[in-house]
Parts: C-alpha cells; structure tokens; sequence
C-alpha cells in the first residue's frame, strides 16, 4: 500500500515536471525559432507530437514520461548553441559599451554615460571619458529600483568618489531599436545583457523622474551621505 501511494506520488511529481519543461521546450521553440511564424508554429506542434508519442508509446508509464525529456535537452542544447551578438541596431541609450583602462589605483572609463533627460524616450546624447582615483572612494551605494510588484526588484549599485564624481552601473537588456522589454521573452534568448555604466544622476534619475519607478536607497558602505531627488 505504501510503495503504491509512493509510485503514485512519483508519477504525479514526474508528470508535473514533464509538463512544465515541455511547454518550456515549446515557447523556446516559438521565441527562439525561425522568424516565420508558421514555420516555428510547425516547429512547436511537431515538437510537442513528439513528447506526446513517446508518453503513449514508451511503457511502462514512467519510463514513457522520462523518455519525454530527451527532446526537451536537444531543445534545450540547441537554445544553448544561439550566440550573443555585439553587433545589431540598438537603441541610442545602449548603444556603445564602456571600456576601462587602468593604470595604478586611476582607472579611466570611455563612454560614461550621461544623458540629460527630458522624457524617458526624448534626450541629449552625452558619453563622456572619465577618470577616477580608486584610492578616493568615499562610499558604495546600492539601490533596488521597484518598478511593480515590491517582490521583484532591480539592484544598481553606485561608487562615490572623493573629488564629487560617481560612477553607477546595471546590469541590463541591451534592446534593439523599436525593441521593448517583455519579462516573459527575457527567459528565452531574446536580449543581449548590457553593462550600463553611467553618472549616478543618469542612471537613478531615469527611474525616479521619468520611469515612475521607485528607487529605494537601501545601503551604504564607508561614509554615509545624504541623497538628494535626481
């Protein structure tokens, strides 16, 4: 009786697995497929005719739902396989990358970034070089930017420097042109992940002032400082 009630736990936590990780096979077949949508549509179906043959065909029952799995790996190894690129249209704001060269405790950064906003989409263009003393940081911030549910949160984090500069820098989707950020593509392979390295006004203010999301200065290490709106 208890081996049975065992069986049947397992079957039933088994094919929960196998659901979920076939459905993930299909969206990562739809997103990450062919740009045709009819192709990738077949790609999806033929796919999930697949997993369904192996659990009718494949006894016992058990060994049919983990005979599914393989075509959910080759999926999963194939999505593996798509390469980043540096070289697309981007937008304007994630257009160049930073590069940092450094010599002793000065590190001079090229494409800070520091835009001057007027609206999320409407600004001026401004990447500058910077350099900084390394043995002249005064203190690190880290703020968590919520921009929904307070569950879910991004984290930036922040360097101030004893001559006033700062430095902030987030890890990101780097989008496209025309492209915007959808949470569920972004578990598929749909965005590149960009470093921002920008001014601390730039990169905090973008969220506060124009975004609507709320910033939340959370922690400093060194000397504590006061902040000012951005």
């Amino acid at each position: 009786m208890v081996r049975r009630a065992v069986r049947l736990i397992a079957t039933l936590a088994l094919s929960v697995i196998v659901v979920a990780v076939v459905l993930w096979g299909a969206m990562a077949l739809w997103f990450d497929g062919p740009e045709s949508r009819v192709l990738a549509g077949a790609m999806v179906g033929g796919f999930a005719l697949v997993s369904i043959l192996f659990v009718a065909v494949v006894q016992p029952f058990l060994r049919g739902l983990a005979v599914t799995l393989l075509p959910v790996a080759a999926v999963a190894l194939w999505g593996a396989s798509i390469p980043p690129s540096n070289s697309r249209d981007w937008a304007p704001d994630v257009a160049r990358t930073a590069r940092a060269i450094f010599e002793g405790s000065h590190v001079t950064i090229e494409n800070v970034r520091n835009f001057k906003y007027r609206s999320e989409s409407d600004y001026d263009q401004r990447w500058e070089t910077r350099t900084y003393n390394l043995d002249g940081i005064r203190g690190v911030d880290l703020f968590l930017s919520v921009w929904g549910p307070t569950h879910i949160a991004h984290t930036i984090a922040s360097w101030e420097f004893d001559d006033g500069q700062d430095l902030a820098i987030s890890i990101e989707t780097r989008k496209e042109k025309g492209e915007s950020y959808s949470a569920l593509r972004g578990f598929f392979h749909q965005y590149e992940l960009y470093y921002v390295v920008a001014d601390e006004r730039d990169l905090i203010g973008l969220r506060t002032n124009y975004r609507g999301s709320r910033s939340i200065y959370t922690a400093s290490a060194f000397q504590p400082r006061g902040r000012e709106r951005f």
